[in-house]
């Protein structure tokens, strides 16, 4: 009888030894993943226009259509926006693609601002905290705050601060849905 426990005791063992390997590995694979768009985070660089070169509102539609050398490809990716403004910006672009657009062509339009990235800039910082956004555009026109470069580059102190943050965060939320789904009580 004490054979039989030692050899469930060591089976239960073994098993929690696979277990915090396969964990591990799917750490690994999730920073990988997370890692990966960063490459290619900040998209191409979007091209300079004139001022002739903004969109235009279709009274049909009832929506801004870009100009003709002009699309959505040349938005720089969802990645960016996330690490740009967060993830409402990113959920906005993800889930309503159609908003997202016509409030960067209605931006440019409204600034006379042909630059696509300085519009998905604004647009990324409204969809994150409108009233925020509101504030400091209403501050800059009465020059009581300097004019922000929404369109800019964030440094690399924010893109590694954002990476980890996204991978630690998803390490705890894919610690605690595993030991959910066993029947763990204790999550951590």
């Amino acid at each position: 009888r004490k054979l039989t426990m030692t050899n469930d005791r060591q089976a239960t063992i073994e098993t929690k030894q696979t277990i915090n390997i396969m964990m591990s590995r799917l750490y690994t694979l999730a920073f990988a993943l997370l890692c990966l768009p960063l490459a290619s985070a900040f998209g191409p660089a979007a091209k300079r226009g004139t001022k002739a070169n903004l969109p235009t509102f279709d009274k049909t539609t009832q929506k801004f259509v870009p100009p003709p050398d002009v699309s959505a490809r040349q938005f720089y990716s969802p990645i960016s926006s996330m690490i740009k403004a967060g993830p409402v910006p990113a959920l906005t672009r993800l889930l309503s693609p159609q908003e997202y657009e016509q409030a960067v062509w209605k931006y440019m339009v409204d600034a006379k601002d042909p630059d696509i990235k300085q519009a998905q800039g604004n647009m990324d910082a409204f969809f994150a905290s409108r009233e925020v956004w509101v504030e400091q555009k209403m501050l800059e026109q009465t020059g009581k705050r300097e004019v922000y470069d929404y369109g800019q580059e964030p440094g690399l102190d924010r893109v590694v601060l954002a990476s980890v943050w996204g991978v630690l965060s998803t390490s705890i939320l894919a610690r605690a849905t595993w030991q959910l789904i066993h029947g763990n009580r204790n999550l951590f």
